[in-house]
């Protein structure tokens, strides 16, 4: 076996304490083979006493995207060598791990929507009792994919909390009827509360059909336009240049969801998102105010701390 599954093997196992059984189904071994590449670790010397990280705690690589980027606390997810989505896995349970730590009983966690936020309620074993509010109207998928509603829901369901989902789209046809939703009382109180969490979970996207889950909801000549105006990075829906500015050319209006102004007010803003190739639009929401915390995985802070 070679030694990048090994370091995957034994970092899930002995740092991020997962069973044989989880790592199995996670890389598709089996769990014999699991236990071998153990074995074979501890004997080739990959595993002594602790399992060799370059990013250790202290000097790591976390440690130094944090002083580069000046955000409060810096997650770096291990790369994963044997499946091509394992980037969003690693940190989703990144994000789980963090969120298990950081809310307090009582607290309220405001929740937006990722591909690494769709996975993460799967991964959070425990969370302190909270309420868990939606940050931004819905979006939904067809097949087993796991929509905004859905994520609140199974995140306020661990915590043994309350739910506040948004019964509405993320973007609306017009600005009038946004304007209409979001002035609904029932919405309307969705957002309150969102803007008095004490933490927000973010995606970071980019301005391309794969990096957000709102351009294919969006008129073409909107979606090329906001491209032009030089969009960097959306956040809950809200575009921004690259400099963190605000930047609407006519999406802002259609969007049902906390505004980035009251998003700021969020004590504790969480900010993920996976590959490299999203540097220009983590800068961006850095400079927006956008993240206290960065959960990303190994590729992208190399690509930060290289840029």
């Amino acid at each position: 076996m070679s030694r990048a599954v090994m370091l995957e093997v034994a970092k899930a196992y002995y740092l991020e304490d997962r069973s044989k059984v989880q790592i199995a189904e996670d890389t598709g071994l089996s769990r014999w083979q699991v236990a071998r590449v153990l074995d074979d670790a501890r004997e080739e010397g990959v595993v002594t006493i602790r399992v060799e990280d370059d990013d250790a705690p202290q000097g790591g690589l976390a440690g130094r995207l944090q002083e580069a980027l000046g955000v409060r606390h810096a997650v770096v997810a291990p790369s994963r060598a044997l499946r091509p989505d394992s980037g969003v896995e690693a940190v989703a349970q990144a994000l789980a791990t963090y969120l298990s730590e950081a809310v307090g009983p009582g607290e309220a966690l405001a929740i937006g929507w990722s591909r690494v936020i769709e996975a993460m309620p799967a991964r959070l074993q425990r969370l302190a009792p909270c309420d868990v509010v939606q940050l931004a109207g819905a979006l939904t998928f067809t097949g087993d994919r796991v929509g905004s509603v859905e994520v609140i829901r199974q995140v306020a369901r661990t915590a043994g909390g309350t739910a506040y989902p948004v019964y509405a789209p993320l973007v609306a046809p017009t600005g009038d009827i946004a304007a209409s939703l979001l002035s609904s009382p029932e919405i309307a109180d969705v957002m309150t509360r969102a803007e008095h969490a004490d933490h927000a979970v973010v995606g970071i996207g980019t301005w391309t059909k794969e990096g957000s889950s709102i351009l294919p909801l969006l008129p073409a000549r909107l979606v090329k336009a906001t491209a032009d105006a030089g969009a960097a990075a959306v956040v809950s829906g809200r575009v921004m240049d690259d400099e963190g500015q605000p930047l609407d050319v006519g999406v802002d209006e259609r969007i049902v969801g906390l505004t980035l102004r009251a998003l700021r007010s969020v004590p504790s803003i969480i900010g993920t998102c996976v590959g490299a190739h999203r540097v220009a639009a983590v800068r961006a929401a850095i400079r927006a105010g956008l993240v206290d915390v960065l959960i990303v995985d190994e590729s992208l802070a190399k690509a930060l701390l290289d840029s």
